[in-house]
């Protein structure tokens, strides 16, 4: 992401929602340093308030919320390298993103409604700690300390990372969650064990209406006070939708045939009404994956190039619209 984008309705007339990502390249930073407010004031995007905390004390530190950066560090461990990520600079080579503590709440600005996600992945104190241990933290499947005698061969512990994210809505906390492991040893396989070090897509569009939303780690690692593992995560391309507010008047088309369903490589469209066809495919993050206008008719599209998975259609004929599930084995 290169600079903050905002995507307007879907576009082509979708109508659907309009969706805003925030990717915090318009932030002003000397090279290696980031966010700090000694009076914690928090920062804020185009769509959301992101909370900040600062402790005065022993000369001051950054003690809880989120702070935007531009510390390229994927290499040092410990405590010292609050800041950087493993995956080294931002989403997609951006030059500056946010890291996150544990608890960290981001209050979304009118008109948004809903988080549709954002791009997280570990920072490198995070994914060193996990991979190799520090004066904390043990190493991850590593079953020294965990009291789990011989029933587990070393190496082998299901350790896991995880960021719980839980949204409020006029106060009250919503009962669903969204869950993202950065790390996850629990396979029987342990080849499959893994620490996330790249950036990687985070839904939270389950949890629906919003005006804050909140995130939680968790770890299997813990001691007396609390979870051992360092409790940061790194967040770019933060992505919130609103209402559409332009007052499309949609009509269902009844007339419309979309078919097989579901499908390998290959859906069928036509329309009785023999008019021209507009065709938008959204994956299930919002993102328009297919585009295209079609003649009257039946119509076949190849779609052997997009992954399984399920998808949403929306076919427009003259002022009549339709959405449709579909999915890709």
């Amino acid at each position: 992401m290169n600079k903050l984008v905002t995507t307007i309705a879907l576009i082509l007339s979708l109508g659907t929602k309009s969706q805003t990502v925030a990717d915090f390249e318009t932030f002003t930073l000397s090279a290696n340093s980031f966010y700090k407010s000694l009076s914690s004031t928090p920062f804020q995007t185009s769509n959301a308030l992101f909370q900040y905390q600062w402790d005065p004390s022993f000369g001051g530190f950054w003690v809880g919320g989120f702070s935007y950066t531009n510390n390229y560090d994927s290499t040092t461990a410990g405590f010292t390298n609050l800041y950087g990520v493993k995956a080294y600079k931002g989403y997609n080579g951006s030059s500056t993103y946010v890291v996150a503590q544990n608890a960290g709440v981001i209050k979304l600005k009118s008109p948004f409604k809903t988080v549709d996600g954002f791009y997280i992945t570990n920072t490198t104190y995070a994914f060193k700690s996990i991979k190799n241990g520090d004066m904390i933290a043990r190493k991850f499947g590593d079953t020294t300390g965990t009291h789990s005698g011989t029933t587990i061969a070393q190496g082998s512990y299901p350790d896991f990372f995880k960021v719980t994210a839980k949204g409020y809505l006029a106060g009250s906390m919503k009962q669903d969650s969204s869950v993202f492991f950065l790390a996850d040893y629990r396979f029987a396989n342990n080849a499959q064990d893994y620490v996330v070090n790249t950036w990687q897509w985070f839904n939270t569009s389950n949890l629906g209406a919003v005006d804050s939303i909140q995130f939680f780690m968790y770890s299997s690692d813990v001691g007396q006070v609390g979870m051992n593992t360092p409790a940061f995560f790194g967040m770019d391309g933060f992505t919130t939708s609103a209402p559409n507010t332009v007052g499309l008047n949609t009509k269902q088309n009844n007339s419309i045939k979309v078919y097989p369903n579901p499908f390998s490589s290959q859906i069928i469209i036509s329309d009785t009404n023999n008019e021209e066809i507009k065709v938008a495919l959204m994956d299930g993050n919002g993102k328009v994956v297919y585009l295209d206008k079609l003649n009257e008719g039946a119509n076949t599209l190849d779609l052997s190039t997009i992954s399984p998975g399920i998808y949403f259609l929306q076919v427009e004929v003259g002022d009549k619209k339709t959405i449709k599930r579909i999915t890709k084995n």
